[in-house]
């Protein structure tokens, strides 16, 4: 084999071995779906998702897949059937089981309004029928599933949204109670340096009572990353970050 064709095929494997390990580094999000459709191709394929997370599919791998691997599920059919079961504690499938698996961990799931089934009848079905089973949605809505249209789900889990996420920012600051120690300025503060910030990120330092965390300016907060940040009263600043500061 020529030497320049050799070299361009190492360089190719160690590419490819590359960026194999930096998938595997990479938070996981679980489309789930009762059978193949367009809309959940698209999103197991989005480009600005694969950035940040690695994109799994529950059809594929047959349901044979733990929900406690993944930072959140997608759902992209949910059937009346399916979800008169869900809301009643009935996991009789693969997709239920996965279902009721992320609600009872306490994962974040978005479900494509799209995929809905009992949207369809909503001019036809009666209406104290209709509204009987959509009964069933608004349990699935208080216990913390987001429903939303397909186009707006990547947005949504890349940036979340501010009524949901009530995650504290710099600007906020005013707003919030400063408590004596902190007017003394002794307010504990960290640095993570990374792409993509998880609730897992956050818990160790909630542990050691740290009260601010400087992130990147283009640094992507999860869902579950806000809440954490909001509920344990964790300040987050975004700035450019110098390497001698990095966690």
């Amino acid at each position: 084999m020529d030497t320049d064709v050799l070299l361009q095929e190492i360089c190719k494997r160690v590419q490819e071995k590359l960026q194999s390990m930096e998938q595997e580094t990479l938070p996981s999000i679980l489309v789930l779906t009762e059978e193949h459709g367009n809309l959940c191709h698209e999103t197991l394929e989005n480009s600005r998702l694969c950035q940040y997370y690695r994109m799994d599919c529950a059809l594929l791998a047959e349901y044979q897949c733990s929900v406690k691997d993944y930072e959140a599920v997608v759902v992209y059919t949910l059937s009346n059937e399916a979800l008169g079961n869900i809301s009643h504690g009935i996991f009789d499938n693969g997709f239920t089981r996965l279902f009721g698996q992320a609600l009872l961990e306490g994962k974040k799931i978005y479900v494509s309004s799209e995929g809905i089934e009992l949207y369809r009848y909503q001019e036809t079905a009666p209406k104290a029928f209709y509204q009987r089973l959509e009964e069933n949605l608004e349990l699935l809505r208080q216990s913390g599933v987001v429903i939303l249209p397909h186009s707006k789900i990547p947005d949504q889990i890349l940036h979340g949204q501010e009524a949901e996420c009530p995650c504290k920012t710099e600007t906020e600051t005013d707003k919030q109670p400063v408590s004596l120690k902190e007017e003394q300025g002794e307010i504990s503060e960290t640095v993570l340096d990374k792409k993509i910030i998880t609730e897992k990120d956050l818990i160790p330092l909630g542990h050691k009572h740290v009260r601010q965390v400087v992130v990147r300016e283009k640094s992507i907060l999860s869902d579950l990353a806000k809440e954490y940040a909001a509920k344990h009263n964790i300040l987050i600043k975004r700035r450019e970050i110098s390497s001698g500061k990095r966690e």
